[in-house]
């Protein structure tokens, strides 16, 4: 019986180092699964205000990321007028991004994602506005033509 007494706890050491080691293993195991090809990155173009009236071509599943300058601080923004989401699909809403000097009321980038859907041709059109102010024309338009392969 004494040396049953003396073998127990070193019994119960082993199995709770195997237990720990076989889960190490698994979550080695787990953490190695290969990326599927809808996971995998994409790539991505940025295009800003010198792009104007220009085209442009990416590949299908490519992101487009166009950064224009605005001032939301006096209530302008730009808005999509035209675009074809069938070709272009919208991702998500604008977002702004301060520029280097991050001053109040200071001119930021707003940023547009498309994620490039459909191979063809399409164009994308945005003006500066304030979005309240009706039968006022926009400050600004930008388009941009762009061929999707």
């Amino acid at each position: 019986m004494n040396s049953i007494k003396r073998v127990l706890p070193r019994f119960f050491i082993i199995i709770c180092l195997l237990t720990l080691l076989s889960i190490a293993l698994q979550v080695q195991v787990t953490s190695h699964v290969s990326i599927s090809n809808s996971e995998m990155a994409v790539s991505q173009i940025t295009v800003d205000d010198t792009n104007h009236d220009q085209q442009i071509t990416l590949e299908k599943g490519n992101i487009l990321m166009i950064k224009l300058l605005a001032n939301p601080g006096i209530g302008y923004g730009w808005q999509i007028i035209k675009n074809d989401a069938d070709k272009l699909q919208p991702v998500g809403d604008s977002v702004l991004e301060p520029l280097e000097e991050e001053a109040p009321g200071a001119t930021e980038n707003q940023v547009f994602r498309f994620l490039a859907k459909d191979i063809g041709f399409t164009s994308v059109e945005l003006q500066y506005l304030r979005p309240w102010e009706s039968n006022v024309p926009p400050l600004k338009t930008y388009r941009l033509n762009v061929q999707i392969r």
